[in-house]
């Protein structure tokens, strides 16, 4: 089984997320796409985030028309900082005889050698990469070890420019968020008041 490993906050899920997973499943052909989310990004430890059960089910409600794609609590479960090579670890064990991939956006890919336990994430997994236009994939390959370089599989990407960051803000401003994440997710959003503090 070919599966791909999507991991961040999804605060809140948007097109973006969801198209990289479709373009990084064609792409590699993968079976299924499993949304992680953090409990706590080791990058955004200092960022208040919305409760991992709103994140969660906004997760499932983006993804519950697509049969490959799936949401795994495994983080949320974990608690604390949610490392990623702890994650591969753990789902590895779950599926000791799968292709596993790792599916990053572009600017990711740039700080990967500084991540924790970045040698186990490459020998567990492909890093499906997507890429952007205006993104010099060489320069990025470029600047990293050969091991981590050989793991690379480039995945083009549909360039929507969507941001959770905007989202959150469109939503504190009482401006409008359609067609920037599925209708579902802004009823969740709404019915539950979600962003409208800073």
């Amino acid at each position: 089984m070919r599966i791909g490993l999507f991991g961040g906050t999804f605060d809140p899920v948007h097109y973006g997320h969801l198209r990289l997973a479709e373009e990084a499943r064609e792409t590699a052909q993968l079976e299924r796409v499993l949304f992680i989310p953090a409990r706590v990004s080791p990058f955004r430890t200092a960022e208040s985030r919305s409760a991992p059960e709103h994140r969660l089910e906004m997760l499932r409600l983006a993804t519950q028309d697509n049969p490959a794609f799936e949401v795994s609590d495994i983080e949320i479960q974990r608690g604390g900082v949610s490392y990623t090579a702890d994650t591969v670890l753990a789902i590895r064990s779950l599926y000791p005889n799968a292709e596993l991939f790792l599916i990053l956006g572009a600017d990711s890919l740039r700080g990967f050698p500084y991540w924790y336990a970045p040698e186990v994430i490459a020998r567990e997994c492909t890093l499906l990469v997507g890429t952007r236009p205006e993104y010099d994939l060489e320069e990025a390959l470029a600047n990293l070890p050969e091991p981590f370089r050989a793991r690379v599989q480039p995945v083009p990407m549909t360039p929507l420019g969507i941001s959770a960051t905007e989202i959150r803000a469109r939503v504190r401003t009482g401006r409008s968020i359609r067609y920037l994440t599925p209708p579902n997710v802004i009823e969740y959003i709404i019915r539950h008041r979600l962003y409208l503090e800073p």
